[in-house]
């Protein structure tokens, strides 16, 4: 069987019918992003009817090994409900190649199926016009662009809503629709170049005001796509980011001048585009900040004075994260046409909030110094802080020797977690290394706070005494040391490869993947090359995961078990393979939910069939008030498509 298409010479009337059909196949694809949606929004109301129904005639909290649970685990629902858990954790699992970690199985499952039917709506009814196909495979991607930049979205996204995740969760599958919507744009290309070629017309073409600027637009999302390569993120995710962010915004301009019939997909992600600049705009907060470096380490605490009203976010959601920009106020350099002054412009790291003082209204953050030139000025400000009073530019701190920053939040996954002291779990263990701590620290005293017989355990693993300071000084300092259910294990060298001295850790980590990818929040922990050396000390050495896990699921098997986990990957992989936490697949299995802002690091596993249907028990769901951008594509999309067919 032959190549089926060839160049054919189309009537008006033809060329008329085949546009309606690009436009109205670009639409269906479209379309078919909202039907995940619309299922789990069906889902959420059905669970908020029937907890209503129950509510009215009444009902109670089931307690661990009741025959009530054991009943409802041994019936079919149970035995579907099992299925379905064993199904979210084989998806949450890693994908290995070559010794390197590709993403996670859902990320190639569900991606593979989009990626399969946006090439099924490609063809179809395209007939044996080559030109038709060229321009599918073109209109198809333009389709995609608006949901590409909704899961991009921080402050005002969506999904997250809807979904019950976090940005830093979906931002996972808006690489992967990146690499669909650039693998359909590649064909397009393709496809119009040998067309070009085959009828001689390349030279003319290629220097046409339309056809060069869908070149640039190509080129953009090539440059994009390539500096998003790990090894380009390893190198500088400086680099990846203002390229991303630069070709984002131009983009739409460029494809609308291309390809007008994609004018409508186009002007959508422009407006979203501008509308999550303005949101996280308007969320961002001048504070004053005093920094301070922890002697024997290379962290910073920053201690940042926000107004009350944003404090209660912060406040309601422990182990959330901000993203921390330095205004113009603060900047070394003051030429607003220098590198290094518009540089801090694309600047915007986040840190975990390790505290919140609600007299005081202060928030406390923890950072790693490294490489990056938003670290390096906080050590600068935090040294000068201590020396002296510290001058930035032409501008002097105040009285305090505070330095002006911008908190931009709160965000992360801790705001989108099930009720873990409500009835919903009957234990919870917390497991941080590093820095990871942040994530777990505030949400340990959050829940002990809330619910002084909660069974909550705390485990933390820290290369060295100074590194815990941060957590065990200060009001809360006896609360931690004091408390039975928190064990911190200084792990020293025992977690660094052969070789690495003590004076080079610290650039060793710096250097890291995990380093590069957590960007300053996560430390590197390297694998135990040396299982069985321990110090004297009990607490000096490394935390039996396996050991924790296994006691936290051994007091019943119908006990409901929240496992939360912050801190480096291989960490993370190592507490998902043991033995107990496998059970999770049979009992309360576990989502991955990335805690750090750019995914894949810093790691919290809760319960995801609680996800769903969170927070809507009582009234109304409140997210479709937040789904106005979603309606908003949703009802452009079907008028486009109706319009097809007038």
């Amino acid at each position: 069987m032959g190549w089926p298409y060839k160049f054919i010479n189309l009537s008006d009337a033809e060329k008329h019918a085949r546009r309606q059909a690009l436009d109205r196949y670009a639409g269906y694809a479209q379309l078919a992003a909202f039907l995940p949606v619309a299922v789990v929004l069906i889902y959420r109301l059905a669970i908020w009817t029937l907890k209503a129904f129950k509510s009215r005639r009444g009902s109670y909290d089931v307690i661990p090994d009741s025959p009530v649970l054991k009943v409802q685990r041994r019936s079919s629902y149970g035995s579907l409900a099992t299925r379905v858990r064993k199904s979210q954790w084989w998806l949450g699992e890693d994908v290995f190649f070559l010794g390197q970690a590709w993403g996670q199985r859902d990320e190639w499952v569900f991606g593979t199926a989009w990626g399969s039917l946006m090439l099924l709506l490609c063809v179809l009814q395209t007939g044996d016009d080559y030109l038709h196909l060229t321009k599918r495979f073109g209109m198809i991607a333009a389709s995609q662009f608006p949901i590409q930049y909704l899961l991009s979205l921080k402050s005002i996204n969506p999904f997250a809503f809807v979904f019950r995740s976090s940005h830093e969760q979906l931002n996972r599958y808006h690489r992967v629709l990146g690499r669909i919507i650039y693998g359909l744009l590649v064909l397009h290309a393709t496809f119009y170049l040998n067309y070009f070629v085959q009828v001689g017309i390349l030279a003319r073409r290629i220097v046409a005001p339309v056809v060069a600027v869908g070149v640039a637009a190509f080129l953009g999302m090539t440059l994009m796509n390539t500096t998003a390569l790990r090894a380009i993120r390893q190198w500088s995710y400086r680099l990846f980011f203002i390229v991303h962010l630069i070709v984002a915004l131009l983009l739409p301009p460029l494809l609308i001048f291309h390809a007008k019939p994609a004018n409508f997909f186009m002007a959508e992600a422009f407006i979203v585009f501008i509308a999550d600049l303005v949101s996280r705009k308007l969320d961002t907060i001048m504070s004053h900040a005093s920094l301070e470096t922890i002697p024997g380490t290379n962290l910073i605490k920053i201690t940042a004075s926000v107004p009350y009203t944003k404090l209660n976010r912060f406040r309601e959601h422990p182990g959330s994260h901000i993203y921390l920009t330095i205004p113009a106020a603060a900047r070394q350099d003051t030429n607003p046409a220098s590198a290094s002054y518009l540089l801090f412009e694309f600047l915007y790291n986040p840190f975990t909030v390790a505290a919140v003082d609600e007299e005081t209204g202060d928030l406390t953050l923890v950072a790693r110094q490294r490489n990056g030139p938003l670290t390096r000025a906080l050590a600068r400000f935090a040294n000068a802080t201590r020396s002296g009073p510290v001058v930035t530019g032409d501008v002097r701190a105040n009285e305090g020797g505070k330095i002006p920053l911008g908190i931009e939040g709160p965000y992360g996954v801790s705001t989108r977690f099930p009720n873990l002291t409500g009835g919903d779990f009957d234990r919870v263990l917390l497991v941080s290394g590093g820095v990871g701590a942040t994530f777990t620290v505030p949400l340990y005293r959050a829940l002990v706070h809330d619910s002084p017989s909660a069974k909550v355990q705390l485990v933390w693993a820290v290369r060295g005494a100074g590194d815990a300071t941060w957590a065990v000084t200060g009001q809360n300092a006896k609360s931690i040391m004091d408390d039975d259910n928190v064990q911190i294990f200084l792990t020293g060298d025992m977690l660094d490869p052969p070789g690495t001295s003590r004076t080079t850790r610290s650039s060793a980590a710096s250097t890291s993947d995990t380093a590069v990818d957590s960007e300053v929040e996560m430390s590197s922990m390297y694998r135990d090359r040396r299982r069985n050396r321990y110090t004297a000390s009990h607490n000096r050495k490394r935390p039996d995961l396996r050991k924790i896990v296994d006691d936290a699921f051994k007091h019943g098997s119908e006990e409901r078990v929240a496992v939360l986990f912050c801190g480096p990957e291989d960490m993370a992989r190592e507490l998902r393979e043991h033995d107990a936490c496998r059970r999770l697949k049979a009992g309360a299995t576990s989502q991955r939910n990335t805690h750090d802002p750019k995914g894949g690091r810093a790691v919290a596993q809760v319960p995801v069939y609680k996800n769903l249907w969170l927070g809507v028990e009582k009234k109304l769901p409140p997210f479709l008030f937040a789904l106005f951008p979603v309606f908003a594509v949703l009802f452009g999309d079907l008028v486009r498509v109706s319009r097809v067919y007038i």
